[in-house]
């Protein structure tokens, strides 16, 4: 069954965050990596690292997706000044090891994905609401904004 609205104009910030942020929003530092991408929707997703090196998804969707390209920016410069490095006698970086801490408000979901072997396997990821960080300059950027919550109008912007 296809949920899409026709019109993109009927897409509310209510409606949207409905879509993006089904449970309950969570706070964390979580390590963003170099390795990025986008999906069919044109969604950003950057890896990230939290608690005990697990990899999760970090994603950023919807209108937060405008807002993400000086973290983006910020990740490729780390990630050419670490291969930088590598050419003046150090070992080549691995993208893990090149990081930079966020601050993320957002909320969870799992995808149940299919491994080499057959196996199913839960992938999670971070679906973005909220993001601060240190710039290169020492200076505090913070982007997004909390998910909409407010029901009321939520019930206008279902029907179109």
């Amino acid at each position: 069954m296809n949920k899409r609205v026709g019109n993109p104009a009927l897409i509310t910030p209510a409606y949207e965050d409905r879509g993006l942020y089904k449970k309950p929003p969570t706070e964390l530092v979580v390590e963003l990596i170099p390795k990025f991408g986008k999906n069919s929707r044109k969604d950003v997703i950057i890896k990230g690292m939290v608690q005990n090196g697990v990899e999760v998804d970090v994603i950023f969707a919807g209108r937060r997706k405008k807002q993400v390209d000086e973290l983006v920016k910020l990740l490729g410069r780390k990630w050419d000044q670490a291969n930088d490095a590598a050419h003046e006698g150090m070992k080549k970086p691995k993208r893990k090891d090149v990081r930079v801490p966020t601050r993320i408000q957002g909320s969870w979901r799992t995808r149940i994905v299919e491994d080499d072997e057959e196996w199913y396997a839960r992938q999670y990821q971070l679906m973005v609401a909220r993001w601060a960080f240190m710039s290169e300059s020492g200076e505090f950027r913070s982007f997004g904004e909390p998910p909409f919550t407010d029901v009321s109008s939520l019930k206008g912007s279902a029907k179109s």
